[in-house]
C-alpha cells in the first residue's frame, strides 16, 4: 500500500472533578422551612419549633462546611434564618395563645363581688379582697356576679324541721339559706339557675346538701330547673345540715355558675 495508513485511537471522554454538595445546608434549609410553616398553629407548633431547632442547627453546621468548600453557603444561611424564624414565632403564638385561653377562663370562671352599701358594711363594699377567702367573708346581701348569674344571698336561718317533719341528726341543725339567683345572660332559650351553695365549717370542711342524714326539703325550695330568660329571677331556699354548735364560725361557698369559683358569704 502506497498510503501509511495510521491507526486513530478513538478519545476517551475524561470525568470531571466530582461536583462538591453541602447536605447538611440542605437538610437545614428544608427543616426551618417546614419548623416556620408549622410554628403558626397554636400548641401543635410545638413540633415546628423542634424543627426549627433542628434545622438552625444543621444550617449552621452546613455554614461551616460551606465556608471550607464554597458549596451550599445560601441555602445554609436561609435555613438557619428560618429556623431562627420558627423558633421565634412559634414562642410568640403559644404566649399569645396563653394569655387568650387565659382571660377566657377568668371570664368564665371568675366572680365579682358587690357588697350591700349600708353602715354595716360600708367597708366590705370597697373591698376587691372580699369573698376570696373565708377570713374575709361577704356580707349578707351581696350580689356575686360569675358567668351569665347574678346571685345574692338573702338570709341564713335554722330550722328544727323540714317541709316534711323530718328533723336533723343530734348534735346537728338544719340551716336554711335563702337565695335569688338573677339571669344576666342574653341566650334567646333561656337557661336554668344552676348555683350552688355549700357551708364550710370553721374546720375548713365542705359540707353540701347532699351530705345530710336525709334528703332535706325546705319550705319554698329553690328551683333549679326553672327555665330563665334575661333579667329574670328565682328566690327559693337551700337546706344544708350543718353542725349545731359552731355552724355561726362557719361560712358559705357560693358558685353562681356552673364553672364559677366560689365566693365565700356570712352566715350572720
Amino acid at each position: 500500500m502506497s498510503d501509511t495508513q495510521v491507526a486513530q485511537t478513538p478519545l476517551t471522554p475524561q470525568p470531571g472533578p466530582a461536583r462538591a454538595s453541602n447536605g447538611l445546608a440542605t437538610a437545614g434549609f428544608v427543616l426551618g422551612l417546614l419548623g416556620l410553616l408549622g410554628s403558626f398553629i397554636p400548641v401543635l407548633n410545638i413540633g415546628g419549633i423542634v424543627l426549627g431547632v433542628v434545622g438552625a442547627v444543621l444550617a449552621a453546621v452546613g455554614l461551616a462546611k460551606a465556608k471550607k468548600s464554597g458549596v451550599g453557603k445560601g441555602l445554609a444561611v436561609s435555613g438557619l434564618i428560618l429556623g431562627v424564624l420558627a423558633l421565634i414565632i412559634g414562642i410568640v403564638v403559644n404566649v399569645a395563645f396563653a394569655n387568650v385561653v387565659s382571660t377566657a377562663a377568668k371570664d368564665v370562671t371568675g366572680t365579682s363581688v358587690k357588697a350591700p352599701t349600708n353602715s354595716a358594711s360600708a367597708a366590705a363594699a370597697i373591698d376587691d379582697a372580699i369573698g376570696k377567702s373565708r377570713a374575709k367573708p361577704a356580707p349578707l346581701g351581696s350580689a356575686i356576679t360569675g358567668g351569665d348569674w347574678s346571685v345574692t344571698i338573702n338570709s341564713v336561718t335554722t330550722a328544727a324541721a323540714d317541709s316534711l317533719g323530718q328533723a336533723p341528726k343530734a348534735g346537728s341543725a338544719l340551716l336554711v339559706v335563702n337565695l335569688t339567683a338573677t339571669y344576666n345572660g342574653k341566650d334567646s332559650k333561656g337557661a336554668a339557675a344552676w348555683a350552688s351553695v355549700d357551708f364550710v365549717t370553721a374546720e375548713g370542711t365542705t359540707i353540701d346538701g347532699l351530705q345530710g342524714s336525709k334528703f332535706f326539703m325546705p319550705t319554698d325550695a329553690f328551683k333549679t330547673l326553672t327555665n330563665l330568660y334575661e333579667g329574670a329571677s328565682v328566690t327559693g331556699a337551700k337546706m344544708i345540715e350543718v353542725p349545731a354548735d359552731s355552724w355561726q364560725q362557719g361560712v358559705l361557698a357560693v358558685s353562681p355558675a356552673l364553672l364559677s369559683d366560689h365566693t365565700f358569704v356570712a352566715v350572720t
